[in-house]
Order: C-alpha cells, then structure tokens, then sequence
C-alpha cells in the first residue's frame, strides 16, 4: 500500500528535521507533528482495537506537550528568542528554572514514558502495525533523551540538579514495576513494549546524571535499543504473527522444532535485549550506571 509507505516515510522526515532542528520552537513543531502520521497509520491499519489505541497516543501525548509549549513561550517572553544557542547563555533564577523544568519535564515523562504516564505505550504497540511499533520503539521514544540534552541540561542545570532525586525515584519504581508487569504479559508485542519502558529509564537517568559518562552511556544504550527492539517487533509482530496471526506467548512452545533459524535470531536479540554481556545494550547499560552511580 503506497499510502502506508508514504506516512511512514513522512515520519522518517519529521523525525530528521527534529534532530537537526536549532530552535526551540521548530522543536515542538516537529515534536508534534510526528502525532499525525502515526496517528493516521494506527487508526488505519491497526489491529481490532485501533481506535483506542489511536486516541490513546494523541491525547497523551498532546495534553503533555501543551505544557512543554508553556515554557517555550516564558522563554520567548524572556529572551525575545527561542534559539538553542541564545537560550543557553541565559542564566534564570531558580524558581523560574524550577517551573521550566516540571513543564518540559511532563512532555518528556509522557514521551517516555514515565509511571504514571506509561499506560499508553502497550496499547498502542500491541495495536499498531509493524511499521509503527517499529518507529515508535526505534526512534520516537530516544526524542525524551534529546529532548532532555537540549533542552534542560544547558539551561536548567540548578533545577536538573535539585530534582535529580525525585526524577531517580520515579524513574527506579517505573524500571521495577514495568519490569514486574513484563513477566505477567502473555501478548509478545506488549512483552517488549513494556521491556522498552525499563530500557528507556535507565537512559533517562543516564542523561540526567549529567555526567559525561552517564550521557554517554545513555546515547549508546538509546542506539542499542533502537536496533534490538525493532529487531524483536520484526520478529514477533513481522514474521510470527503474519504466519500465525497469534501473539501469545503459550502458542510458540517448541518454536526451535519447525522455525530453527528464526528461533535463533529471537534468543539473540533477546539476549541483547536483557544487556548480556558482549551486545551494545550491556556497554550501554554499564556505562550509563557508572555515570548514575557517580552522581549518586
């Protein structure tokens, strides 16, 4: 289906223009902007619970973001400007750093996500097609982690600092309860929608432990993840349920007997998935701690 390839490839767009962008503004727009395709492409070619799935993501996402835009326009209030560059020569006192941060910091939770904002993702992943699990996984959940090194460790360092044990807090109770739900979920998709929501913790308070290690360790663990896990939606949501059209878990006992290839590349990328050691996700994972645990 051409449409499908086009709204797919509009998102690749998008995204692009969102990491390259040198403005706070451009940000947001673009920030948005990935909604509409994706909002499209789950309402169109999801699966039974579509709609649901399709309102989920656009509410959540869209309340959250209004409060990002709540900051954007102090800062043009305050700056006359809302370039990156200019922003960031500008020292704010600390309640109003305080503000900016909650605000910025509700769109990057949502974007995330963080508990309790989290709910969206599994049911948005377990509807939507390959093609948006795969994008969403891969690439549109590492935007909280840009967003956070562009936006509120230049400018926002003093508040960053102060609500760095708040931020740890819901981010360890986020990585322990998804990690809890994960074991009880019988839906493979939603299996690794919910393992994503542990990996893009660990990321959060990588970055956030500002920290050049910790940042570093953040960024690669974001690359890692972006691979295996479209890798695994590939697997599971690609090749088994377009063969099966089944995604629970119990169906696949005895996978290696008949699919011993695929079987293969599965054990793999899980493995990778859980940072065994050797894959990138472990470095990731590693250097990412190092920089928590020295800022602790």
């Amino acid at each position: 289906n051409n449409n499908y390839y086009e709204l797919i490839l509009s998102i690749g767009i998008i995204l692009i223009l969102n990491f390259i962008c040198q403005d706070m503004v451009k940000f947001y727009i673009y920030f948005e902007l990935t909604l509409i395709p994706l909002y499209i492409i789950i309402s169109i070619y999801g699966a039974k619970n579509k709609d649901k799935a399709s309102d989920y993501i656009l509410i959540y996402t869209l309340l959250s973001s209004l409060f990002m835009l709540i900051s954007i326009v102090v800062y043009l209030i305050i700056c006359k400007d809302t370039e990156f560059k200019i922003i960031n020569l500008v020292v704010l006192s600390l309640d109003l750093q305080s503000i900016l941060y909650i605000c910025i910091m509700i769109g990057i939770a949502v974007k995330t996500p963080m508990m309790p904002f989290h709910t969206w993702l599994p049911v948005v992943h377990s509807e939507s097609p390959l093609g948006g699990s795969i994008i969403l996984a891969g690439i549109i959940l590492k935007l909280a982690v840009y967003g956070i090194i562009r936006l509120i460790l230049p400018t926002l360092s003093e508040a960053s600092l102060l609500y760095i044990p708040l931020i740890y807090i819901i981010s360890l109770i986020t990585l322990i309860y998804t990690s809890l739900i994960t074991l009880r979920q019988t839906d493979l998709k939603v299996i690794i929608a919910y393992s994503s929501i542990s990996h893009m913790m660990v990321t959060i308070m990588g970055v956030l432990s500002n920290t050049y290690i910790g940042i570093n360790g953040s960024i690669i663990l974001s690359i890692a993840h972006g691979l295996v896990s479209p890798a695994l939606f590939i697997i599971v949501g690609g090749i088994l349920y377009d063969r099966y059209h089944n995604r629970l878990i119990y169906y696949y006992q005895g996978l290696i007997t008949y699919m011993p290839i695929l079987s293969f590349y599965f054990i793999v990328f899980s493995f990778a998935n859980i940072a065994a050691p050797l894959s990138l996700n472990f470095i990731g994972e590693m250097v990412s701690l190092v920089g928590i645990c020295n800022k602790s």
